[in-house]
């Protein structure tokens, strides 16, 4: 018997060690802070929806009293999902589901209630994906949905976001192409817009979709050259043509959506080139009222998560609801759209979304083909691009960092940057 204790107890005490020895679980991440949010509406100013990432408990989104209502988050990037946290305001949702989805199009629902009671609501999920939303049906007050706080948890996959894409370069970046083979074809039908011709990867896999969009008078060739080096590393560029060379920015904003609609349509179709090529996410980059065409393609439609105006034209606009990253390029001399009577008011009131402005030596055909400097503009775009529209942090020191700093400190080459740094 004697022995049988002392075994039991060299049993015990060795489980005891091998219990105090293993590691703790690890905990999961907060992934929502600060990230860009969308939603379905606003109840006014003072509860705009960023205020449901801030990390502050006496901010608040509130939307319209009305159902249904959703507020949708972009971590960056595809992370599994662990928990949620809901910290609701009086106006609570009796009825939701949390959904994920990897392109902010097509969602799975990870959690449903119908009898929710609001305060604070703490939900243990098994989801994964970039997006998160909270999709609320059937509001528990008269009033709409309001939250203090939405927060995600959960941890990154670590899956590079583009296995086929080498580690960029100064060198590779300033090239006229980039490491993929690319292809064209002319769109068939464009519905909306003028014309268009799509430049893709050859490559198999999914690409985010570009728009490009000509200023007045412009055709597809403003922005031709910037087609090919935008493909070739890893996206699909539609270069549209306008219905008419006289449209206005409001119009080409339409357009751009048109075009992106359409671009995407095809990606679902097959017996085409750009079948199963498009991710489902979309960029647009414009010139002069194409450029302004890009803002308002940004602040109307959610699918477009980063937007390139280049000598942005579009006369007594507020932009100030653009949440989505914006890179304005802009030229010195230029008597038309010059930064200070545009792109750089819409930057300085954009409080909630991640800007890059440059203004560079030229008049106001500086972005076009042709025109001023394609290699360091072409570097720009495409890192903007590709750390914006496929979470590829790879390019982030080229716009934030001493990598960039050859490039802003040089005044025959910059006149002005500014910057949200480190993105």
């Amino acid at each position: 018997m004697t022995a049988l204790i002392g075994l039991a107890t060299t049993i015990g005490l060795a489980l005891t060690l091998l219990t105090a020895a293993a590691p703790p679980a690890a905990a999961a991440d907060l992934l929502s802070q600060g990230k860009p949010a969308t939603s379905s509406s606003t109840e006014n100013a003072s509860t705009p929806t960023s205020a449901a990432v801030d990390g502050n408990t006496g901010t608040r989104w509130s939307s319209t009293f009305s159902d249904p209502q959703w507020l949708s988050i972009d971590l960056g990037a595809t992370a599994a999902i662990s928990q949620v946290v809901l910290r609701w305001e009086a106006a609570y949702a009796r009825a939701f589901q949390i959904q994920t989805s990897d392109n902010g199009t097509t969602w799975a629902t990870i959690y449903s209630t119908t009898t929710s009671t609001g305060g604070a609501q703490t939900l243990d999920v098994n989801g994964h994906g970039r997006y998160v939303r909270f999709q609320g049906t059937r509001r528990g007050t008269a009033y709409g949905y309001s939250l203090w706080e939405f927060q995600v948890y959960g941890s990154g996959e670590d899956t590079p976001p583009a296995g086929d894409i080498p580690d960029p370069t100064t060198a590779s970046l300033e090239a006229a192409d980039g490491p993929l083979i690319t292809a064209t074809c002319t769109v068939p039908g464009p519905t909306g817009y003028g014309s268009g011709t799509v430049t893709y990867p050859t490559n198999s896999g999914s690409y985010p979709g570009v728009v490009l969009m000509p200023g007045y008078q412009g055709t597809q060739q403003n922005l031709q050259w910037l087609a090919p080096r935008l493909a070739s590393w890893g996206f699909v560029v539609i270069n549209v043509g306008t219905n008419t060379l006289t449209d206005d920015p409001a119009s080409r904003g339409r357009q751009i959506t048109a075009a992106g609609t359409q671009l995407l349509a095809l990606g679902d179709t097959t017996g085409n080139p750009m079948s199963g090529k498009l991710n489902g996410t979309l960029g647009a980059v414009g010139h002069s009222m194409g450029g302004g065409g890009v803002m308002a393609a940004l602040r109307d439609d959610s699918r477009f998560r980063a937007g390139v105006p280049t000598a942005p034209y579009y006369p007594n606009v507020n932009f100030s609801a653009v949440t989505d990253p914006t890179f304005f390029l802009t030229c010195q001399s230029d008597p038309v759209a010059h930064g200070d009577t545009y792109a750089v008011p819409w930057y300085n009131s954009m409080s909630q979304a991640e800007k890059l402005y440059i203004e560079v030596p030229g008049d106001h055909l500086c972005p076009m083909t042709g025109s001023g400097n394609k290699a360091k503009q072409g570097k720009w775009i495409v890192s903007f691009l590709s750390l914006w529209l496929r979470a590829d942090t790879r390019f982030s020191p080229f716009l934030c960092g001493p990598v960039r700093d050859a490039d802003r400190n040089n005044t025959s080459l910059v006149t002005r940057w500014m910057d949200t740094c480190s993105f």
